[in-house]
């Protein structure tokens, strides 16, 4: 039971991880999905961020009790699949973190330059 419950921690440090990138990087793309316009995507963002925090807490509460568990009843649950998943998706968090922090901004329009809608 000890290796199915730290699995069970790591898949929902996994959906955590998931809330994040989701409510970090695409919250305008998912907001004009659901056509939810700029206060639904401010909502959503804020659900994005706490969902991830209940999910990734809930996660390491359940991972360490499966440590924390006795090893009498060793299941055969691979837990290397898991870890790695968790591992690419902290990969691809800070993957979208550096191209978003070194994107250079739009440049702003001339004097007499038009924006089409």
């Amino acid at each position: 039971m000890r290796k199915t419950t730290v699995r069970r921690g790591i898949k929902a440090i996994n959906a955590g991880l998931i809330a994040l990138i989701a409510a970090t990087f695409f919250h305008g793309e998912i907001a004009a999905l659901l056509m939810l316009g700029l206060t639904g995507e401010a909502r959503l963002t804020f659900f994005g961020f706490f969902m991830a925090g209940m999910l990734g807490g809930f996660g390491v509460l359940v991972a360490a009790l499966g440590l924390v568990q006795g090893s009498a009843a060793e299941s055969r649950a691979r837990l290397l699949p898991s870890f790695m998943l968790l591992f690419s998706l902290v990969v691809l968090f800070f993957v979208l973190t550096y191209t978003w922090i070194t994107t250079p901004a739009p440049p702003p329009l001339q004097r007499g330059e038009s924006i089409t809608i």
